[in-house]
């Protein structure tokens, strides 16, 4: 376990870089800090700007921009090699409760506060991040805080969530509501979509987190209840297959997807409100920021690939090489293997006629099969013309 301290005030929220070589952390002391994944130790000077606490910050899909909002009416954008920030701060009339990046890196997504009266309040705002200029008219619909904003993993949806109790799933092409108000019972701190895209999860000030079909608005399965007061984050691992959550009752917990419940002890480490957890892109760490004004880094030792660390011994975070469209399809396939997917090129049976595709989306297609030696297989057929 890493703990790093320096922070004055309460730690709103952190987030990963892509390679997941260091952490940033927004706090209510108006500052953001990149942190060492490996050690205690900060990385290069405290970022100074805002004028009021800060409440959300996004790491680039690129990694060279971290994005701040704050209740100053800003969103800034640092960069995170030069240790200072990168242009004009996005300027807005309303406060800014949360932000993030598109996972192409070309928008940033913001949650307002506000006034009713103000054309912008409580509505989430595109931005271009070339040139720091509004990329959509507001989407409006919520009556109260945006705390929360986060996009689809093809960018395609941004999904909020709202002290008016409801979530709503946005079209970011036409500004549109196409899934809810979805109507919760209480507050809703936060929200996010699971790496398939197929569902969003929302954490409730009554100590729950729900699950939601992103496409029909469904409720899905029964809430997870352990917490034992309001639950402010939550994130996914990055196979889905786990939920990180933090809370008022001053803890982290884990949950296995699969089976709705809670793994092991929560960790109980912070000695104030966790607001804010966040996994690592290999899975095997979580970050949290808590009232306490700390950031730690803890190993959950059940998710990732295999590794002979010691698990007291330094965090060893691999890097991750990014799939893009200037990439040739061989590329992306010797980078898939080397993270650590099966080729089954060899195992496959072409001209079988088990093969029936289970699920479609904008980057590609779920088939159900069968390998040469009848073993059932689920493979995921990528697009990559949509990359």
């Amino acid at each position: 376990m890493i703990v790093h301290m320096g922070h004055t005030d309460s730690v709103y929220s952190v987030a990963f870089s892509p390679d997941g070589k260091s952490v940033v952390s927004g706090s209510w002391d108006r500052t953001v800090r990149i942190w060492d994944t490996r050690s205690s130790s900060s990385i290069g000077e405290t970022l100074r700007g805002h004028n009021s606490g800060i409440c959300s910050v996004s790491y680039s899909p690129l990694g060279d921009l971290i994005a701040s909002a704050s209740y100053d009416e800003t969103i800034r954008l640092w960069d995170p090699n030069a240790g200072q920030q990168s242009g004009e701060a996005l300027k807005g009339d309303n406060t800014f409760c949360s932000v993030a990046f598109s996972p192409d890196a070309k928008l940033i997504a913001s949650g307002s506060g506000g006034h009713s009266s103000s054309p912008t309040a409580y509505a989430v705002q595109l931005w271009d991040v070339q040139t720091r200029k509004v990329a959509s008219n507001p989407f409006k619909g919520h009556t109260s805080y945006l705390l929360s904003v986060s996009f689809s993993p093809d960018g395609a949806r941004v999904v909020s969530g709202s002290w008016d109790k409801t979530v709503r799933i946005w079209d970011t092409e036409r500004g549109t509501t196409i899934v809810g108000p979805l109507e919760h019972a209480s507050y809703v701190y936060s929200t996010t979509f699971s790496p398939d895209g197929a569902q969003i999860l929302s954490c409730l000030y009554d100590g729950t987190i729900r699950f939601w079909d992103a496409r029909t608005g469904r409720s899905v399965g029964e809430p997870y209840t352990g917490h034992t007061d309001a639950v402010f984050s939550a994130a996914f691992s990055p196979r889905g297959t786990y939920v990180a959550s933090s809370g008022s009752d001053m803890t982290v917990r884990l949950w296995d997807v699969r089976t709705g419940r809670q793994v092991d002890q929560p960790f109980n480490e912070h000695t104030e409100i966790v607001r804010s957890v966040a996994y690592t892109p290999c899975g095997q760490y979580i970050a949290s920021g808590s009232n306490d004004c700390k950031v730690i880094i803890r190993k959950t030792s059940i998710e990732g690939p295999d590794s002979d660390d010691d698990p007291d011994s330094d965090v060893d975070l691999r890097p991750v090489q990014e799939i893009t469209s200037q990439m040739s399809t061989r590329e992306m396939f010797q980078c898939l293997v080397k993270a650590g997917c099966n080729d089954l090129s060899s195992t496959i049976d072409p001209d079988q006629d088990a093969a029936r595709i289970m699920s479609g989306g904008g980057f590609g297609d779920i088939w159900r099969g069968e390998l040469n030696d009848g073993t059932k297989v689920a493979i995921k057929a990528w697009r990559t013309d949509a990359l």
